[in-house]
């Protein structure tokens, strides 16, 4: 098993390799990943792999992305914008709620403490 494990990974180095020649070309870096994935064969989970892993960066080839970790809409980052803005405000709101039921809790004990003299 692990024989055919380091098969398929040498595999998908060769590929990559020939992939990364490729997309270097002066007008190759700016292609998407389904102009890739039509020009090339590669498939899009290796594409997605090798972007989430950090392989091909963001930098030299912008218009390359992988799925959302949330929604599965193609970002550059591991969470798209939407899902982001999504995520803080629930936390901001989590915040307000939880400060809203500190200041009942507190507001309760005063109103329910027996003081004797």
């Amino acid at each position: 098993m692990l024989l055919f494990q380091k098969k398929i990974d040498v595999r998908e180095e060769d590929i990559y390799s020939e992939l990364h020649h490729f997309l270097l070309r002066k007008n190759n870096r700016y292609l998407t990943n389904d102009e890739v994935v039509a020009l090339t064969g590669v498939s899009s989970e290796l594409l997605y792999k090798w972007v989430k892993a950090g392989k091909l960066k963001n930098s030299i080839f912008p218009n390359l992305g992988a799925p959302c970790e949330r929604c599965g809409q193609i970002t550059q980052a591991k969470i798209c914008v939407s899902c982001s803005s999504s995520i803080v405000g629930t936390l901001k709101q989590e915040e307000k709620d939880r400060a809203w039921f500190n200041q009942i809790q507190r507001n309760h004990v005063r109103a329910s403490t027996y003081h004797y003299k």
